[in-house]
């Protein structure tokens, strides 16, 4: 299916694409240069643009709703990303992270569909709507770190609360469902700068997830790359979100959601 490409998309790129010269430039003249270690810092702040592509499928007491073919969710959603990390040793990081997502979706279903015991029929018109509030907070400890970058692996806890309503815009009835689990999850970090005593250029990735036996799994990765300047970064890279969580009860219930999408960055260390 091809996605449009909406104007605050165009927006995001032609930023991206200011920025990226416009910093290499100052770079050029020697800011980015430098014999002190770059992992030497106390705090840092991330800001991400974040435009997700939704796909996967939503049960409450029903039939599995597919996200685009049923409910035609809208795509290349931007979503606010936030990280924010505090070192009070060299090696030891303390982690915040989240997002709050929100899609709609508008759409003549070509099936009849039960969502938390409200059953919409064939040629049904729905109006949908998801939110979803994620945040994470865990411990780090870098197993190497120095002047080339560093290789962490952290654990901690994941809160997430989902909320879900279909309205049938004939009928005008109205089906709601709230939901809020706690994941602990573990993983690994890396952040390389791949030229000698130069800070210029900043690769970096992780990976974050937890198998939950029956009740499904979750796992998280992105990757990026930009340039630094002085104490700030700009990054653009990829972050994707696999979400399968259900209940295994005679009335199953959950989420098999996929949220992938280019994300756009700025970073900044004290």
């Amino acid at each position: 299916m091809a996605h449009r490409i909406t104007p605050r998309v165009c927006a995001a790129v032609c930023a991206f694409a200011f920025l990226f010269p416009a910093a290499l430039t100052a770079a050029d003249s020697g800011s980015a240069t430098t014999s002190e270690n770059p992992e030497n810092f106390r705090l840092e702040i991330t800001g991400s643009a974040w435009l997700v592509n939704t796909s996967g499928t939503i049960q409450s007491s029903g039939t599995p709703i597919n996200l685009v073919t049923d409910l035609a969710a809208a795509q290349q959603q931007p979503t606010f990303f936030g990280r924010f990390v505090f070192k009070p040793k060299q090696k030891q990081r303390i982690v915040i992270e989240g997002f709050p997502f929100s899609v709609t979706g508008y759409n003549t279903v070509n099936r009849s569909i039960t969502y938390h015991g409200q059953t919409f029929n064939v040629s049904q018109t729905l109006q949908s709507s998801a939110d979803l509030d994620y945040l994470f907070a865990g411990y780090q400890y870098d197993v190497l770190s120095g002047p080339m970058g560093h290789l962490g692996f952290s654990v901690g806890g994941a809160w997430a609360s989902a909320n879900g309503t279909l309205h049938g815009v004939e009928t005008g009835i109205t089906s709601s469902r709230s939901e809020t689990v706690g994941l602990p999850l573990a993983g690994a970090e890396f952040r390389i700068f791949p030229i000698p005593h130069h800070r210029l250029i900043d690769i970096e990735g992780g990976v974050r997830g937890m198998a939950v036996g029956s009740y499904g799994h979750y796992l998280e990765a992105s990757a990026n790359g930009g340039i630094c300047v002085g104490p700030v970064t700009i990054l653009a890279g990829y972050r994707t979100v696999n979400a399968d969580l259900h209940n295994a009860s005679s009335s199953p219930s959950g989420i098999d959601v996929h949220l992938t999408g280019p994300a756009f960055s700025a970073m900044w260390r004290w």
